[in-house]
């Protein structure tokens, strides 16, 4: 009995031993099971492509204003500017007792608590009257044309360091640039709530009178400010009456203000502008290479034919199914740009409705990969769409010669995950935060980027 269980011990360790050593397609189970519950098991790698392509613009959907300048010593300078308006109380109107009529003084305020880079460099910012409204239906790109909206009045200029921008005259914000608005500009306006009401009798007729402003800076790099707030105030003197302990009646004058904020009900766009990136990066040298690199830079390509992997694993369970990207020469200097926190891979047709919608991945057409730091890479897994075009063939294969789809167009794209306050995952939005980084592509010599895939059938 003893020899009959050792030399059947013997028996299953070499049969182990033999599937265990075997690679690309084999069976499990044919030694101990029927031949019909057989599992087939096919490993595979396919070649996909790969492409890095320059981006004109990014659907505007980033909750801040940005304002600053910032240069790479790898891909250059990233530029910043925005259009705001502000939001006015229906039927506002200034106090009646102003004295003489006069506004003393008017500021543009721009609070903010989050930045990147240098908080010592030195900016000018400037702030101008737009001459065309926003519209508040509209969906706007980051590529809005500044001279469409605004002519060149210029309003206002301040020069700020973010060190030194102290926000002294509110509690909600560690950072606040003070901008002091044309004394001109700020009189017509208070006369024209006085003499023509009927301007700020709600938020259309408003956004029609006053346009709203355009932000800039004419000098400074080395950092960006993410501005959450803004308001534009107006001061002036007026005369109240008042009654004493003894209620006798008497006259003050008091120093007041009125003010104009930034809200939810109105518009701000911010530009993105790359003006020297051609300068740093040649795209025509480096098939090697692919780039990411936000805001609105350069995202990368991918093209994978869903034919070849069906004329090959016809009827198959998809058990796994990846693309790895792999970063390279990791910039470690004092000033470069991190590489993106996170990725989105998406159809690139589907991209720019994918962000209008407000949407988070469905790991169907649209897939997120984190930065993994100790590996250097990002890995998408893609399994539910191999699976989808495998069972929608296996229906009906004479689809592979209609289907637009059999080779797939994919966009790489930097995002960030909006949360609410219990950090529940809301929608993504393309990265506004300076980030880049080089990927090996799918041409790279020695570790290219491909799809690996593991599949199963019985």
């Amino acid at each position: 009995m003893r020899h009959y269980v050792f030399s059947l011990l013997i028996l299953l360790v070499l049969t182990a031993a033999q599937y265990s050593c075997t690679s690309g397609n084999y069976a499990i189970g044919e030694t101990i099971q029927p031949a019909e519950d057989t599992v087939w098991t096919a490993t595979n790698t396919f070649k996909i492509k790969s492409k890095t392509v320059l981006v004109d613009s990014i659907l505007q959907r980033n909750r801040s204003a940005i304002l600053g300048a910032y240069t790479d010593p790898v891909y250059g300078t990233t530029k910043s500017d925005f259009f705001t308006q502000l939001y006015c109380p229906d039927g506002f109107s200034f106090s009646d007792s102003i004295i003489d009529d006069k506004i003393d003084s008017a500021f543009l305020y721009l609070f903010f608590d989050d930045y990147y880079g240098d908080t010592l460099s030195l900016f000018e910012a400037s702030v101008y009257e737009l001459d065309k409204a926003l519209d508040l239906q509209k969906l706007y790109y980051t590529n809005i044309d500044v001279n469409e909206y605004c002519s060149g009045k210029e309003l206002g200029r301040k020069s700020f360091t973010i060190h030194s921008s102290n926000d002294e005259w509110t509690d909600n914000y560690d950072k606040c640039i003070r901008i002091p608005i044309d004394l001109a500009f700020a009189q017509k306006f208070y006369e024209d709530n006085r003499d023509h009401p009927e301007y700020f009798l709600n938020l259309q007729n408003f956004t029609e009178y006053f346009k709203g402003f355009y932000v800039t800076t004419n000098y400074g790099n080395g950092a960006f400010v993410y501005i959450e707030d803004m308001e534009l105030e107006f001061i002036y003197k007026y005369r109240y009456t008042d009654t004493d302990s003894l209620g006798v009646e008497y006259t003050r004058d008091t120093t007041a203000a009125s003010y104009f904020l930034y809200s939810r009900e109105v518009r701000q766009v911010n530009t993105y502008a790359h003006p020297d990136l051609s300068r740093y990066i040649s795209l025509e040298e480096s098939d090697t290479l692919n780039y990411l690199y936000a805001p609105a830079g350069m995202y990368t390509r991918v093209e994978i034919s869903m034919k070849d992997i069906y004329e090959l694993l016809p009827g198959t369970n998809i058990n796994y199914a990846q693309v790895k990207m792999t970063a390279t020469d990791i910039e470690d200097e004092l000033w470069s740009m991190d590489p993106p926190s996170q990725l989105l891979l998406i159809g690139e047709e589907s991209m720019n409705s994918f962000f209008a919608n407000y949407s988070l991945q469905d790991k169907y057409s649209s897939f997120t990969a984190s930065y993994n730091e100790s590996d250097t890479c990002f890995v998408f897994d893609v399994s539910p769409l191999v699976q989808k075009y495998i069972r929608k063939w296996d229906k009906d294969q004479t689809l592979l010669k209609t289907d637009p789809d059999t080779v797939l167009e994919l966009m790489v794209v930097p995002v960030s995950t909006i949360t609410n306050d219990d950090k529940t995952s809301l929608y993504l939005l393309p990265d506004t935060d300076p980030c880049a980084v080089k990927i090996r592509s799918a041409s790279h010599p020695k570790l290219p980027m491909r799809l690996d895939v593991v599949a199963s059938k019985k």
